[in-house]
Parts: C-alpha cells; sequence; structure tokens
C-alpha cells in the first residue's frame, strides 16, 4: 500500500473502493457513509472529498440514478459526477446516451423509466401487454425510492401515474 490518495504525504493505512486511504480518510469516508439517506443502495461509495475542513461527505446526488448505474455497470461523467467507484449519480449522466421509446406499446423489460422533470428513474423489470388496450401495457418499474425508503417495485400507471417516459 502507498501513499494516501488525498494526503499524499501520508501512508494509506486501508483501500476503500479502490482508493488507498489514511486513517483520517478512512475515519471520515466511514462517517460519511453513515451519513447517506437510508434508502441509497449501495451506500458506501456514494461519498466523496470535499477538501478543507468538511472532508469526506455524503454526496447530494439522486439515489435513484446511482442504483441504477450499479445494476447495469454504467460508468460515465466526469469525476465530479461519479461515486467512488465511477458510477454515476445523476439522471441526465446515466441516461446519456440513450433514445427515447417513442411508443408505449413498445416499452419493454430493461428499459429505463425517467421521470418528466428528470428528477428521478428506474429499470422496467417487467410489461404486462394488454390485448384490448395495446397502448396501455401494465408496467412494474423497479427504483431506488426516497420516498418509499427502499428499493421497491412500482406500478407505472398507479404509483408513476402515467407521466414519465422511457428510453433504451
Amino acid at each position: 500500500m502507498g501513499k494516501c490518495r488525498i494526503h499524499p504525504g501520508v501512508d494509506a493505512v486501508a483501500t476503500v473502493n479502490g482508493v488507498d486511504v489514511c486513517a483520517q480518510c478512512q475515519s471520515q469516508i466511514e462517517a460519511a457513509v453513515k451519513k447517506v439517506d437510508k434508502h441509497v443502495e449501495p451506500k458506501g461509495c456514494l461519498v466523496w472529498y470535499e477538501g478543507g475542513k468538511t472532508g469526506w461527505q455524503p454526496i447530494p446526488g439522486t439515489g435513484c440514478a446511482h442504483w441504477v448505474a450499479h445494476q447495469r455497470g454504467i460508468k460515465r461523467g466526469s469525476a465530479g459526477e461519479q461515486c467512488m467507484l465511477g458510477y454515476p449519480f445523476r439522471v441526465s449522466t446515466t441516461i446519456g446516451g440513450t433514445s427515447l421509446v417513442k411508443k408505449i406499446e413498445d416499452v419493454k423489460a430493461g428499459d429505463y423509466y425517467v421521470a418528466d422533470d428528470g428528477s428521478h428513474m428506474g429499470i422496467v423489470c417487467k410489461v404486462t401487454p394488454n390485448a384490448k388496450e395495446p397502448a396501455k401495457p401494465t408496467i412494474l418499474i423497479r427504483h431506488d425510492s426516497s420516498k418509499l425508503g427502499k428499493v421497491s417495485e412500482s406500478d407505472y400507471a398507479g404509483y408513476f401515474k402515467g407521466k414519465g417516459v422511457f428510453r433504451r
């Protein structure tokens, strides 16, 4: 083990999420992880170094996008848009490069659900076609919800009130 990535003049005592850190950083990371919102999964990497007296703190990102990025192995964006492991925590960064699914009847499992205002997202986990009304399939979305306090599965028509778009 080498030197602390944050404090290069200090020997590292541990490797946290692939980052060599000194005792001070290790302690601050542990404290910051405890402050990450309870619904966020995974918690252990959604922290960053703010410098000075502030040290390591939870990232004020969207837990939903962070969860989706980890589930899908999405690593994109600049360092300021990523958790310690390189996964984005903003919806706009996470869905970058995807395209809009234009018709609701074309939505399929694996597509992304994105709220109209871009504040929330999830992954379509099940689509049940409606033979009588093809434009009204039953769509189930798995998402990390601050409102529900956990990773949940919710119905598009009910929980999301049929609002939002789908991307792939």
